[in-house]
């Protein structure tokens, strides 16, 4: 339900250009749905810098890709059975077709495990893989329960006097959530990967999906963080927070553990915890999640939680 609820909220709000839209759907002879592709025309649009580091030939092209760039997670939901393989070749086949129909002179998908199915499929559909970034996870059964893993880095916020502040995406101050993390990607040159108003809007589209954390002083809010939940993971997604007049605490490392503590709270057995940061990941024992630069590789077969992501042309 949450894949579902993400392409319709990308299509009504879309985070980055795009310049056309399909859903690829394999059906078997009765018109039962056995797999489901999203397709996007894109131009010039690289939030992450993964094509100008990784595939500089492929900068201004028309491209076809599967998912869009805010999705650090891709697969390619099939019916689970023996003929799953067999219905998501011919997804990537439609792919394929429709790049040559749509005159896209690249096509692929982004952010594949490299360690599922897909990335098998892929290469052996002729879309050669390529390692563009490490994402990270974390187990939640590894400790019985929050308070036996981040509770020392709450001390000197709760001395600050922080008070948090938990909600649905309709609860929460999506606004101020934008103006922080536009500047802190400014850090990075990636501000417009959070747009004003229209990453709201994508955001409440979400519905139950999202959940917002926020970390204030008094009245002013120090830090912001957004998770989105599916049936089985916990997404510590997207997060801005200030970097003076907090004194004796760091905004990042509360909003961090007041997100994982929603994390164990949410039932899920697995957190995935996002991309880069190597030397915070590892220090509170994450998983490395390689992610790989597949844009010309076939589909996973189903959501994989395994160890890369892969760029796929």
């Amino acid at each position: 339900m949450a894949d579902l609820l993400d392409a319709v909220s990308i299509e009504k709000h879309p985070l980055h250009p795009v310049l056309r839209t399909a859903y690829l759907l394999v059906t078997d002879r009765s018109g039962r749905a056995r797999a489901a592709l999203p397709a996007y025309l894109q131009r010039d649009v690289d939030p992450m810098r993964v094509i100008a580091d990784h595939h500089p030939r492929a900068a201004g092209r028309t491209v076809l890709l599967s998912h869009v760039w805010h999705c650090y997670d891709t697969v390619l939901p099939a019916r689970p059975g023996p003929g799953a393989a067999s219905a998501a070749r011919h997804a990537l086949a439609g792919l394929r077709d429709l790049a040559s129909s749509w005159e896209a002179q690249m096509y692929g998908m982004v952010n594949v495990d490299a360690a599922g199915p897909l990335d098998a499929l892929l290469t052996e559909a002729g879309l050669s893989g390529t390692d563009i970034d490490v994402g990270w996870g974390f187990p939640l059964d590894r400790y019985g329960e929050f308070d036996d893993y981040l509770r020392h880095d709450l001390r000197a916020a709760d001395r600050a006097g922080i008070t948090i502040r938990t909600s649905d995406a309709r609860g929460a101050d999506l606004h101020t959530f934008v103006a922080l993390a536009r500047s802190t990607a400014a850090k990075y040159d990636n501000a417009d990967c959070h747009q004003p108003g229209l990453f709201e809007e994508f955001v409440l589209a979400l519905g139950d999906c999202a959940r917002s954390v926020e970390v204030r002083v008094g009245d002013r809010t120090v830090a912001s963080a957004l998770a989105l939940t599916d049936d089985t993971r916990f997404h510590y997604w997207a997060l801005g927070y200030v970097d003076e007049d907090t004194p004796g605490y760091s905004p990042f490392y509360v909003a961090y553990a007041q997100a994982m503590k929603e994390a164990w709270a949410s039932g899920r057995p697995w957190a995935e915890l996002g991309r880069r940061n190597p030397t915070f990941q590892r220090r509170y024992g994450r998983s490395a999640v390689l992610r790989d630069d597949d844009q010309q590789r076939g589909g996973s077969v189903d959501s994989a939680t395994g160890q890369a992501r892969r760029l796929h042309f």
